[in-house]
């Protein structure tokens, strides 16, 4: 972007926000100080709801990837039992008994 085109950027801006300020000046004279004022708290409390419901979209979309997540993680355990429970039976003992062996064991003997 080059200075010409800020400069244009700028009084497109300026121009946009006079017209604004114009509007509002005219709607105050032509109709009252209470109907700008119930105009600028309506503005509000529908600026305000419309940031609420982006807020609860974005906790529900977060909910929502952390539920298929947790999902995606327990069919794969639902996956692996199945798989482990469709061996023979000696074949599950023997496994079993090999990681029973091969976890360290925590607890204190001495305590007991």
């Amino acid at each position: 972007m080059n200075t010409l085109d800020a400069f244009v950027a700028g009084g497109q801006a300026l121009t946009v926000n006079h017209t604004a300020v114009d509007y509002c000046i005219n709607t105050g004279l032509l109709y009252g100080p209470g109907v700008a004022l119930t105009a600028a708290a309506v503005a509000s409390w529908r600026t305000g709801r419309w940031v609420l419901n982006r807020i609860h979209h974005r906790i529900e979309e977060q909910a929502r990837r952390d539920y298929t997540a947790r999902a995606a993680r327990l069919h794969q355990v639902a996956d692996r039992a199945d798989a482990f429970l469709a061996m023979p039976e000696d074949l599950v003992t023997a496994r079993l008994e090999a990681h029973y062996s091969a976890t360290p064991d925590h607890a204190q003997e001495e305590g007991r």
